[in-house]
């Protein structure tokens, strides 16, 4: 089915990497390093644009694990009401009557 005239669709059109903005800086950064110096033997650019994104995936998965990360991450949890551990029997029992 299509969305009526005049109405977009909801959701993003394109899957946008989260760590493309940081990937693209560190690739900019090291390709202006490595291929303006004087190496006789450079690395391919798409294999340089791949370190990158696993650099930039380091980074972000060190940034979550930071003792302020975390507790940020501990405090949000506690105060997460989980409905697994809420016991809802009495209120079908009475619905029952």
């Amino acid at each position: 089915m299509s969305a009526p005239a005049g109405k977009k669709e909801e959701g993003p059109a394109e899957f946008k990497d989260p760590n493309l903005d940081l990937a693209k800086e560190i690739f900019i950064y090291m390709s202006a390093q490595i291929y303006t110096s004087n190496a006789p033997q450079k690395p391919d650019p798409k294999a340089l644009a791949q370190m990158c994104f696993k650099l930039a995936e380091a980074f972000d998965g060190a940034s979550k694990e930071t003792p302020k990360v975390k507790a940020f991450l501990e405090a949000q949890a506690k105060a997460a009401v989980k409905l697994d551990n809420v016991d809802l029997s009495d209120v079908f029992a009475a619905s029952k009557k």
